[in-house]
């Protein structure tokens, strides 16, 4: 007999779910209440330890070389749904941000095997390793050494002490291979399912406790050096000046006004959320500044259209302020459009247990993409974030949608054909 709605919530324990989160949530905890966890960190590798430590007796565990793992009750079937995300944070991030995707996959998991519900497909639980780009400025390195996806670039790049990627994997433990391969069996994964916080309000507003996500917005990403010339604030006067400073500011200030305009007519969203006044103090014209931009949609298309109108406005303000800039491309992604059927089994998952659900994209990146550029059927669920507060200490969620996410999943575990 199929497992009901009903049969099946009985062997979910959100009280379980919410102390293993509150467990992860000591280990890299800040005085403030926040939680550093960074990539390839002794933080990040206690997280795995610990998480290690809760799975049921019965699980069989592989690591691979940079130390993503994956577990499962049933190692030797044919296919797998892979569900999961990743334990490390942002520099005094929130507790859910990553953590909540794996604690639930493995509440959902577990009630699967439990309920002795029938499975086209055994699930398998994937934690991923430095989804976050807070270290060393490159996303989802995990998800994308698991599919093949990691180039030289990438372990070459360094962190703030100027540590690369290659070496700080190996101070905690791992030896990388040659990750242009996968280094799991891509024709065994029948599908891939993430739950994660929303990172935004949409879901706080509307009243809904789920969101089943249908695309990924994508960034491309730009640093900014804007160069100008040092001089004596007092001695120098306003017209013979080349301040970077200003030129940068004016800059912002358009970069801004060109991404509110645009997203009047299309998806796009553009931020500017960090600028350094190089050796800036008080009594000086400022030579140098460098700052970055995001710019995310949906449609490629239109954030290409954005991206050109932006880029030559930056170079005529330069121009008109007198000062050089150069450009330093940082990343680039494609959008991402979910599996219409994964998306269609998680609104079907959500029916069924009765919670209110929308339809939305999702505005971060996340290991999710990563499997569906890779052709495997990919799907994900959203929790609100209370005051859309995220990569933050206070970030948070409400118990029922982390009940509602997790009895979802379960049943697109079981359900999915």
């Amino acid at each position: 007999m199929p497992v009901t709605p009903k049969e099946l919530r009985k062997y979910i324990d959100v009280n379980r779910v919410q102390r293993r989160l509150d467990e992860l949530s000591d280990i890299g905890a800040t005085s403030d209440g926040g939680v550093t966890r960074p990539a390839y960190s002794e933080a990040e590798n206690e997280a795995f330890e610990y998480l290690l430590e809760e799975l049921p007796n019965g699980y069989v565990v592989e690591e691979d070389s940079i130390g993503n793992v994956f577990a499962t009750p049933d190692p030797d079937a044919e296919r797998s749904i892979f569900t999961g995300s990743h334990l490390d944070t942002v520099f005094n991030g929130g507790y859910l941000d990553g953590a909540l995707g794996v604690v639930a996959s493995l509440e959902a998991i577990t009630a699967v095997y439990e309920s002795n519900a029938e499975l086209a497909y055994p699930p398998t639980l994937a934690v991923f390793r430095a989804e976050e780009s807070a270290r060393f400025g490159h996303h989802t390195i995990g998800s994308r050494a698991a599919i093949g996806m990691l180039d030289v670039n990438t372990f070459s790049a360094v962190d703030q002490n100027d540590i690369p990627l290659w070496r700080a994997m190996q101070k905690v433990g791992f030896q990388p291979e040659n990750l242009s391969e996968p280094s799991i069996d891509l024709d065994r994964v029948a599908a891939f399912l993430e739950i994660h916080i929303e990172q935004g309000r949409v879901l706080e507003e509307s009243g809904d406790d789920l969101g089943v996500v249908s695309s990924i917005r994508a960034p491309v990403r730009y640093e900014f050096t804007v160069t100008g010339d040092y001089d004596h604030s007092g001695a120098t006067p306003m017209e013979l000046r080349q301040d970077a400073l200003t030129a940068a500011s004016k800059m912002i200030v358009s970069i801004e006004e060109k991404a509110s305009n645009a997203a009047e007519a299309g998806d796009i969203v553009g931020t500017v959320g960090t600028v350094t006044a190089v050796d800036g103090s008080i009594n000086q014209v400022c030579g140098e500044v460098t700052f970055q931009l995001d710019l995310r949609s949906a449609d490629i298309d239109y954030r290409d259209n954005v991206e050109s109108t932006i880029l030559e406005e930056v170079e005529r303000i330069a121009d008109s302020q007198e000062v050089t800039v150069e450009r330093t491309l940082i990343d680039r992604t494609e959008p991402v459009t979910l599996d219409d059927d994964v998306v269609s089994a998680l609104e079907s998952g959500a029916q069924r247990v009765e919670t209110d659900y929308q339809v939305m994209p999702s505005g971060g990146g996340h290991d999710a993409m990563n499997f569906q550029l890779a052709g495997i059927p990919t799907g994900m669920l959203f929790v609100p974030s209370v005051d859309g507060v995220s990569h933050n200490p206070n970030e948070k969620t409400t118990e029922k949608a982390i009940e509602d996410a997790t009895r979802t999943l379960a049943r697109t575990l079981i359900e999915y054909e």
